[in-house]
């Protein structure tokens, strides 16, 4: 089973000092595949990661949840020790297990993993962990062209991959580079927006100013080799110093199925014909197609 620890941030209650000037000593691990923060809270500390794929790591319970105020996955002290002291055991999140993730743009469930008509596709990068309605993600990528977001749109839901708007510059459009430091992305946590650290805007800031009413929304030394932020769509919740934590939606425990593939031929007949059938126009073809309604001009 999968299970990380790293070091709590100056997110948690527990370092919540306006005054402090030191940041978090942590040891970056680039070969770490799974998330640095609690996908709840967004904070460090002792994780359960799912091995379903979309890279979440979560606070187990209670306990590890209590300097941050994270929810968690709520997991008894019992069946925790029980994970650990079990390597063969793998935490699958519910929207892993069930197949049904949310679009980080629109935060809807769709379908996701099937063969064919998946309603939300991963992005592409191995490190990135978000889902997109291919319609979401085409007006993110083509914001000032209908047509090319409508084309884009038929694209992905054909099956092309892509690279979602966390790995470019939503200012100047350009990609990241984690080697330098100017060139790192600042990442909200709670939609696609992201900055170059050289291009982010003044009222992101990464100190909190009582007498200016300024709203800390940036932190360095949380994810390795980026800044984790709260863009200015999301208000700060005074006593969590994070947003509202209501993004997180798990699915019932009822997955959501393939599209049925019946081995039935389909029933002939005016309710069951398709319309190049029903409606071809009489000078096409000399005869109508055998179960067909014959031709739009009869």
């Amino acid at each position: 089973m999968a299970v990380i620890k790293v070091p709590v941030s100056k997110l948690s209650k527990a370092k919540r000092d306006d005054d402090s000037k030191q940041s978090c000593a942590r040891e970056e691990d680039r070969s770490n595949e799974w998330d640095n923060a609690c996908a709840i809270c967004d904070d460090g500390g002792d994780f359960i990661c799912c091995e379903g794929g979309c890279l979440r790591s979560f606070h187990p319970t209670k306990k590890y949840g209590e300097d941050s105020m994270c929810t968690t996955l709520g997991l008894t002290e019992e069946w925790w020790q029980t994970l650990q002291s079990n390597e063969q055991e793998k935490y699958i999140c519910k929207n892993c297990e069930y197949k049904q993730h949310q679009c980080f743009a629109c935060g809807l469930l769709g379908s996701s993993g099937l063969t064919s008509g998946s309603e939300v596709i991963q992005c592409k990068d191995k490190m990135c962990g978000y889902f997109y309605h291919p319609k979401c993600v085409a007006e993110l990528v083509h914001p000032d062209s209908k047509a090319q977001a409508i084309f884009f749109e038929k694209r992905v839901a054909l099956g092309l991959t892509f690279h979602c708007p966390l790995h470019r510059c939503s200012l100047c459009k350009e990609a990241e580079n984690r080697d330098d430091k100017d060139m790192q992305l600042a990442v909200c946590r709670r939609c696609p927006t992201a900055y170059h650290r050289k291009c982010l805007p003044s009222d992101i800031s990464f100190e909190k100013d009582g007498k200016e009413g300024t709203q800390q929304r940036a932190w360095d030394n949380v994810l390795p080799d980026q800044i984790l932020i709260y863009c200015m769509k999301h208000k700060i919740d005074k006593d969590l110093r994070t947003p509202k934590r209501d993004h997180i939606v798990f699915p019932d425990d009822r997955p959501l199925s393939e599209p049925s593939r019946s081995s039935q031929p389909p029933e002939t007949g005016c309710d069951q014909v398709k319309a190049i059938d029903s409606f071809a126009p009489r000078h096409l073809f000399p005869h109508p197609q055998p179960g067909s309604c014959g031709w739009i001009d009869d």
